[in-house]
């Protein structure tokens, strides 16, 4: 295909993209619809809760000081900016989200062009991806336009998380480890895809320096933050409300519904237990995958949806559109049809629950967090149909003679 006939493709998907969003965004009642759904917003992302923080900063009162507001300072500054701007805050986050999938698609592209993969018998005929399919499949997933109309800032670091993978494939690690700092600022679980992006260096020096350079420009960014506001406040308002789960508002997680339940004796020790198991999983993926860190950081990105203390449905969207980059995974899939309904029956029945729990009183809180559940067994069972993929055609290339059939360990 030319390039000719490429740029007219993504340049069509794109204007559709941002049409759909400008066109949602001009119907208010919607928009701020969704802003207050629990699925799209958490207390760490909810955009309802910036506004109010930028409100308080900008008449001098300080934002952390009333236990509300959960975000980096700096987008303090950023949204302050941008409101004073008339339908400035639409076209930021319609903008934020194509940069999304054109980061998305030259990461595709420049997998395919720098990563050459042995093909097996069962691929031969199979063409690759493109890299304009993989910018669609992001920016026309329900989930990602869900998240772009609530005006979550989760937008912000997934952002920041695709444009420090396309970096590290690019072999710029300086601005790799820029975007994955600015990240880990924002959301703090990012600093789990440190390790992946630094396996695309090799020797030690380069190792070195790109860990410096993370800890050098995430001391800055905190350093930004207090200068700022003026405190430092907002370290314990942030990330210490993400570790220690001070806000038990209902989000699409495992969190909440656990500790609202559990005796105060016993919070400490499980909620070391529910942190340590969110970060366990780096260390074991990127010692076996240590060939693939893409595949690596795709699969954290997953675990971050799903075992993080705060996961909207923003951090889904991110871990999917992540997935067709490895599209030689896909003939090895077996639970596509399952995950597929998973999600589809959560998604229809999550918001039911909720207002029967909330609005028509004929339900409780175990309604909506029992969805919940079933929504992130979907996630879990798909993160393991991926990993199996990869351990499948792995071994597939090893052992030719066992393409195609089951291997049963004795």
């Amino acid at each position: 295909m030319s390039r000719e006939r490429l740029d007219n493709r993504l340049y069509c998907i794109y204007g559709a993209a941002i049409a759909l969003r400008l066109a949602i965004f001009s119907v208010p009642s919607v928009a701020d619809a969704l802003m207050n759904r629990v699925e799209l917003s958490t207390p760490v992302t909810s955009y309802k809760r910036l506004t109010e923080g930028v409100f308080m900063f900008e008449n001098s009162i300080p934002p952390y000081a009333g236990g509300l507001f959960h975000q980096a300072p700096l987008l303090l500054g950023l949204v302050s900016f941008f409101s004073n701007v008339p339908y400035s805050i639409p076209i930021l986050y319609t903008a934020m989200d194509v940069a999304v999938a054109h980061c998305l698609q030259r990461i595709t592209s420049l997998k395919q062009s720098r990563f050459t993969l042995q093909r097996l018998t069962v691929e031969a005929a199979a063409s690759a991806l493109h890299p304009a399919v993989t910018a669609a499949l992001y920016l026309f997933n329900p989930l990602t336009i869900l998240s772009c109309l609530s005006r979550s800032s989760i937008l912000f670091t997934n952002l920041t998380i695709v444009i420090a993978l396309l970096s590290a494939i690019s072999n710029r690690p300086v601005s790799a480890m820029l975007s994955i700092a600015l990240a880990s600022y924002l959301s703090f679980y990012p600093i789990m895809l440190l390790p992946p992006l630094i396996l695309f260096r090799t020797g030690r020096a380069s190792m070195i320096a790109s860990v410096a350079t993370f800890t050098a420009t995430l001391l800055s960014l905190l350093t930004i933050s207090y200068l700022l506001v003026g405190s430092w406040d907002f370290i314990q308002a942030t990330y210490g409300v993400i570790l220690f789960l001070s806000d038990l508002t209902p989000t699409l997680g495992m969190f909440w519904y656990f500790f609202i339940e559990i005796f105060d004796q016993f919070r400490s020790f499980f909620m070391v237990v529910f942190q340590l198991h969110v970060f366990i999983f780096a260390a074991p993926l990127c010692i076996k995958f240590r060939q693939q860190p893409i595949f690596v950081a795709t699969i954290l990105t997953g675990i971050m949806a799903v075992f993080k203390s705060y996961p909207a449905a923003g951090d889904a969207a991110l871990y999917l559109a992540l997935i067709p980059i490895h599209d030689e995974l896909f003939k090895y899939f077996r639970y596509g049809f399952l995950v597929a309904n998973i999600f589809l029956y959560s998604s229809i029945l999550a918001p039911i629950f909720w207002h029967l729990w909330l609005y028509a009183g004929s339900g409780n809180a175990n309604f909506f967090y029992a969805i919940t559940l079933v929504y992130n067994l979907g996630h879990i069972i798909l993160l393991i149909d991926v990993i199996y993929a990869c351990l499948r055609r792995e071994f597939d290339i090893n052992h030719p003679q066992a393409e195609g059939k089951v291997v049963v360990q004795k």
